[in-house]
């Protein structure tokens, strides 16, 4: 020994009595070698979990694989961040939201065991889950992509209706297992730092989540809502499809995937979906009509707005023709009625009144051209907002479906004409009284489906001359008013 200690002083080499390789004695008190070989107890966390790897590390904390000694199986532990776990009222807060979430019983979400604190750093024990994260996979066909935003959604309704917001829905927090199927996981965390009121924390200064998939609202560190977790999906959606972070430049998506993505990210909670299941209904019917939607393929509240101002330019159009109507049909009037500026070519009858053949309609006029000002303002601002929620859709080659309406119209609308002539004739004219009224419907009707097509077209970019359904059911419903509106002049002539 006392030999040993010499070397060591003198800086000399020693040899390992073990493995017998030489090793610097004056630096060293042990054999690196020997020490390398040795086998090293596995960290225990209090007595029954032992920590076998690190499988993930992010804002929140560090995830490990481990061996849960009295049950048997592999688990994950997450340890949260030394700064979030030194405050005061997280252990209180932890423990309550540990107990919510171990309520959340779901395939799709990952199973919560335990909670705990050691050596002042709280964990949560969770499900083990043989897989990766969504955010190795992107980006993904658009069929699967699909699929996986409608298992999130599922997984997130269910725990929506028990009161739990995830608040940090991202690819990094989306396992996808051995089958392919979706796991939601580090649900309630989130919630855990920003769900109420904490003064700490927000004079901290901490982003809680990541703040590309953050709604508006939570940024600006508003209550958990369900929304919040909507506008994370839509988000995620968008990047499983493209391939790129939100905001890049990338590959477009299918159109009706783009709107529904679009109303999910609404950056006003309330123009967004209400609900996870709502979102989830969309993308059931995305997934029924595919990228191949026709022209028409609107959520059922954006044509609502469609048709109120299809509706309003209908009556704008119908103004139109009743104060041309009341222009060019023959009026007997008394000669104090007589206005020379609007009236030409007057002729006075042998009982002294005056015939007018035709004359501005001043009033009626002037209303059609305020019912024509409303309609323009109306189509300018559906023009604008689907501009703003991107529901404009250059699809040139599709034809739209309300035109195929126009023509059937206006074949009945003749139809119904030649009928009523060729039965007059045969002295069915009794039976025919109500054919005006009832060719009237037809007429608006038709206004109204024309005016839907031309806005349909111009949403798509489809050119309206070859809408050639659209023009010919539109002149074949002009031919019946046309006909008796020639009849009637030539008559009063």
């Amino acid at each position: 020994m006392t030999g040993t200690a010499n070397q060591r002083a003198g800086g000399r080499s020693a040899a390992c009595p073990r493995c017998r390789r030489a090793y610097p004695a004056a630096r060293l008190s042990l054999c690196p070698t020997c020490l390398l070989e040795a086998e090293i107890p596995p960290a225990l966390l209090g007595d029954s979990l032992e920590l076998v790897d690190e499988i993930g590390r992010g804002g929140m904390g560090t995830v490990w694989k481990a061996r849960h000694l009295r049950l048997g199986r592999t688990v994950a532990v997450k340890f949260l961040a030394p700064e979030l776990a030194a405050h005061p009222d997280f252990e209180r807060r932890l423990e309550r939201e540990a107990r919510a979430l171990a309520l959340l019983s779901h395939p799709g979400i990952v199973g919560v065991h335990d909670f705990g604190r050691e050596e002042g750093l709280g964990y949560i024990v969770m499900e083990y889950v043989e897989g990766a994260p969504l955010s190795a996979a992107i980006p993904l066909p658009i069929d699967r992509a699909v699929v996986v935003a409608r298992q999130v959604l599922e997984a997130l309704a269910y725990a929506h209706r028990r009161g739990v917001v995830h608040r940090d829905v991202k690819p990094e927090n989306i396992l996808l297992d051995a089958a392919g199927a979706v796991k939601v996981t580090d649900f309630g965390i989130a919630r855990l730092v920003s769900g109420e009121a904490d003064p700490g924390i927000t004079a901290a200064g901490r982003v809680v989540g990541t703040p590309r998939y953050l709604a508006p609202e939570a940024l600006a560190g508003a209550p958990p809502d369900p929304r919040m977790d909507v506008f994370a999906v839509g988000v995620v959606l968008r990047e499983m499809v493209t391939g790129r972070d939100p905001g890049g430049a990338g590959a477009p998506m299918p159109p009706m995937l783009d709107r529904i993505v679009a109303r999910a990210t609404a950056a006003n909670p309330a123009d967004r979906y209400q609900g996870a299941d709502e979102m989830a209904r969309q993308l059931d019917l995305f997934g029924a009509g595919g990228a191949t939607s026709a022209v028409d393929d609107l959520l059922p509240e954006q044509r609502g707005w469609l048709r109120a101002v299809a509706l309003v330019q209908t009556l704008a159009t119908a103004a139109a023709l009743w104060a041309f109507l009341l222009s060019v049909t023959p009026k007997v009037i008394t000669p104090g009625e007589v206005q020379p500026l609007i009236m030409l070519r007057s002729e006075r009858l042998a009982d002294g009144r005056v015939l007018s053949r035709a004359r501005f309609e001043t009033w009626p006029t002037l209303a059609a051209l305020g019912a024509i000002a409303v309609a323009l303002g109306a189509h300018g601002a559906l023009r604008r907002h689907w501009r703003d929620a991107r529901l404009e859709r250059p699809q040139p080659d599709q034809p739209v479906r309300e035109s195929r309406t126009v023509l059937r119209l206006g074949m009945t609308s003749v139809s119904v004409y030649g009928l009523r002539l060729l039965l007059e004739d045969h002295g069915f004219a009794w039976a025919f009284a109500y054919v005006p009224v009832f060719g009237g419907v037809i007429e608006i009707a038709t206004l109204f489906f024309f005016w839907m097509a031309v806005l349909q077209a111009w949403r798509a970019s489809r050119p309206l001359r070859r809408e050639w359904r659209l023009w010919t059911g539109a002149l074949l419903a002009l031919v019946p008013p046309v006909a008796d509106l020639a009849a009637y002049l030539l008559t009063a002539r």
